[in-house]
């Protein structure tokens, strides 16, 4: 069990198998990570990897999020 920043309490019981990613410094490590087929959605301003923009779906931007697009 963690807490994260604003301390909701939160347990996991495997690891995420989908990833949307909200801050481009964290896409560009997902990617470098190899985490690829897990990463599901990112933002309009995650612009590299550059070929993630035309693969992956564009929720956004990092503060203003379009969460009916997120299957």
């Amino acid at each position: 069990m963690s807490t994260d920043q604003i301390g909701n309490t939160l347990a996991l019981t495997h690891p995420p198998k989908r990833i949307i990613s909200l801050v481009p410094s964290q896409t560009e490590l997902l990617f470098d990570l190899g985490l690829e087929e897990n990463v599901v959605g990112i933002t309009k301003l995650c612009v590299h990897p550059h070929h993630w923009l035309t693969s992956k779906t564009i929720i956004g931007g990092t503060k203003n999020f379009h969460f009916d697009v997120i299957h």
